[in-house]
């Protein structure tokens, strides 16, 4: 009987725990999610992400900096020439579409010589220290009225980045053809403005615009040909800047054109100079030589800096030639 007891008792006692488990999963079921309320879900939160994003996106953000494009190098020339100068010497120029701006140095001395036109390189400020501002403050000083012109930036994609030299030739053509057009308009502006003042029209130039003058005073197109031929011209480092391959046909080209010229040329450059600048003078003087081009003189001058001419032999070298040719 008591053996009956028992079993009875742990029959009883897996019956109890049997019901605690059911009750427990029944408890966690209705807990969890259904499969339907969690699909709900993954379906409705990618919209809910997407139209945030697209808040954001629609929204501008107020900490957002705004950041203006820089300023060409031309128009920070024109400024500072417009601040730190006097306003007398400041004159604005127009020229076509274009404006410019000159500064007007008048002759102080009692010999009224003529009139200095100063054209600074590429990239150069009209009061350039690496000779242009030197020679417009001590021109008039020995009898010239000066005007330096603040010129414009080198035309952009030039040189041309093709890989056929062909190509290449051309693209700079008609780059250049582009660039004349405007620098002529400006130097015709220039010398009209020149002719208001007594005594003969000397152009000063450096760099690329040396050449390119060269190169406007042998023209036959009247859109690219200056409109008065200056009395005469001074070349300071002057070269073609073209790409590699081009360089010395470039510049070759520019030597025959200064020989074949009839117009007074001093010809200067420094020790340490331009490569191209250095490789080519002696073309342009041996070809001047051939050409027997009367008034022509080229003169090598001696720098401790890079581009710098020295100021003392740059202005004896002007004075002592112009003396040689009677002015």
């Amino acid at each position: 009987m008591r053996t009956l007891f028992i079993i009875f008792k742990q029959n009883l006692l897996c019956l109890l725990l049997s019901c605690l488990s059911i009750n427990a999963i029944a408890q966690q079921e209705e807990q969890a999610p259904s499969n339907e309320e969690i699909m709900e879900k993954t379906n409705t939160s990618p919209v809910v992400e997407e139209k945030s994003e697209s808040k954001n996106t629609d929204t501008p953000n107020s900490n957002e900096i705004s950041i203006p494009p820089p300023i060409s190098l031309t128009q920070q020339f024109k400024d500072d020439l417009a601040h730190y100068l006097p306003t007398n010497n400041v004159k604005p120029l127009s020229a076509g579409s274009d404006d410019y701006i000159t500064l007007i140095t008048e002759n102080t001395s009692v010999n009224n010589k003529g009139i200095a036109i100063l054209l600074p390189d590429w990239q150069q400020g009209a009061t350039n220290p690496k000779a242009i501002n030197f020679l417009r403050k001590n021109l008039p000083l020995h009898g010239w009225t000066t005007i330096s012109i603040q010129p414009m930036n080198k035309p952009e994609n030039y040189p041309s980045n093709a890989i056929e030299v062909d190509t290449q030739r051309q693209e700079n053509q008609k780059i250049i053809d582009e660039y004349k057009v405007k620098l002529v308009t400006m130097l015709n502006a220039v010398i009209n403005t020149a002719n208001d003042y007594p005594g003969i029209i000397m152009i000063i130039a450096q760099g690329n615009h040396g050449a390119m003058i060269v190169d406007l005073l042998h023209q036959t197109d009247e859109q690219q040909r200056l409109t008065q031929e200056p009395n005469a011209l001074i070349l300071l480092s002057s070269y073609v800047l073209t790409n590699k391959k081009l360089i010395d046909e470039a510049n070759t080209n520019f030597a025959k054109k200064l020989a074949s010229s009839e117009y007074p040329v001093l010809d200067l450059y420094l020790k340490k100079d331009n490569h191209i600048v250095l490789y080519k003078a002696k073309q342009r003087l041996l070809l001047s030589k051939k050409e027997m081009k009367v008034y022509y003189r080229q003169r090598q001058l001696n720098s401790s800096e890079m581009g710098y001419y020295p100021e003392t032999e740059l202005l004896t070298q002007v004075n002592s030639w112009l003396r040689s040719i009677g002015w």
